[in-house]
């Protein structure tokens, strides 16, 4: 893999030769890598005022064959660079140099990326994922590390509807357990952010082979599998540079759970109310959950 330094010299060996349009690009990636890393082209082009056609020449005039493949060496390398610690320690950074409280600085900060929402996200593509979910016979939810949240939380609220929930939120090779048992007229929804891993790809690539839809919740991911998945829903967590809040993707699964129970709202609340009898008759009604 390309590492950072080497980029760096890449750009400033072929920096003369550029032209001006072009050597505006490489002064925005050495000053603005970490912001630069997962703009499309044609976001690029509008942030620097230029073309897109300058943004993919750019490409080819440092030795790359395309803009797809910069764009991946570019991604890589900063995936590579960015650790927990370095994005905790950028975060840490922008609240010390930003103005008010920190709940007040954390409150405005999830609010604008809450606001981000509609506008990453087709409501055509939201209202396709949900009714794979409701024509699938069951229903596989991934998600691993801190996205094991949302799957959680997607298999309790849709397990409560009636329907048929596996959770994949295992490491490893054990996430392959269950795996075995999806089938084509099943559906997988997947939560992958920031970094692929052998549980995402293995969970998305057998869905491909045996047919069953996917949809995939990302934020950096969309190009890397828009063609393994049947949906991409975008949920912005911030820059990949810093500290990552779990606000909108969260909110995306509440919503695609709400939608579920309205398509088939007689069928959920009943389900909710023989939950509440079991829980009576068992002595167990007392959790409030």
């Amino acid at each position: 893999m390309e590492e950072l330094k080497a980029f760096r010299h890449r750009i400033e060996k072929h920096f003369a030769r550029l032209t001006n349009s072009e050597q505006k690009i490489a002064a925005y990636l050495l000053a603005n890598f970490d912001q630069a890393a997962f703009l499309t082209a044609s976001q690029l082009a509008r942030h620097l005022e230029i073309s897109e056609a300058t943004v993919v020449r750019f490409a080819r005039s440092i030795g790359y064959r395309s803009f797809p493949e910069f764009k991946r060496v570019v991604q890589d390398i900063y995936r590579f660079k960015a650790t927990p610690a370095t994005r905790l320690q950028h975060k840490l950074a922008d609240l010390q140099s930003g103005k008010g409280h920190v709940l007040h600085q954390i409150i405005e900060m999830e609010l604008q990326y809450l606001a981000e929402v509609p506008h990453s996200i087709a409501t055509q593509d939201f209202d396709r994922a949900v009714k794979l979910l409701l024509k699938s016979k069951r229903i596989f939810v991934f998600g691993t590390g801190p996205s094991r949240i949302l799957a959680d939380l997607m298999e309790l609220r849709l397990r409560r509807f009636g329907l048929t929930i596996f959770g994949l939120t295992e490491s490893g090779r054990d996430v392959l357990d269950k795996l075995l048992l999806l089938r084509r007229d099943d559906a997988v929804i997947a939560a992958g952010f920031h970094r692929v891993t052998g549980e995402l790809l293995a969970v998305l690539n057998h869905a491909r082979r045996v047919g069953a839809p996917a949809i995939l919740l990302t934020d950096t991911l969309n190009a890397q599998f828009k063609k393994r998945a049947s949906v991409v829903l975008s949920a912005r967590r911030g820059p990949v540079s810093t500290f990552h809040s779990l606000t909108v993707p969260m909110a995306i699964i509440n919503a695609i759970i709400l939608a579920v129970a309205l398509e088939c709202p007689a069928t959920s609340v009943a389900s909710l109310d023989l939950l509440q009898s079991l829980r009576a008759e068992s002595g167990l009604d007392f959790s409030g959950k």
